[in-house]
């Protein structure tokens, strides 16, 4: 892998877990911290955090979508 393609995969590696800390800082209810940590992965590499926000509303839509819950259990009770 070509030097600047591995500092970018670092970059987003850590942007990517320092946005995963912010989550948790969040669930703990400290917004303080999960703001600043945001903000923090946003200034090493914007992209990661965006695909983290981007994973979250994806599972938040495949668990609440009241379609897609039926669709789990349709081969043992078709409609």
């Amino acid at each position: 892998m070509p030097k600047d393609e591995n500092a970018a995969s670092k970059s987003y590696d850590r942007a990517r877990e320092m946005t995963e800390k912010a989550l948790d800082a969040f669930v703990e209810g400290d917004e303080k911290t999960g703001g600043k940590l945001v903000e923090q992965a946003k200034g090493v590499n914007e992209t990661a955090v965006r695909d983290v926000q981007q994973e979250l509303e994806e599972d938040a839509a495949s668990e609440h979508d009241p379609e897609k819950l039926g669709q789990s259990g349709s081969k043992n009770n078709p409609k």
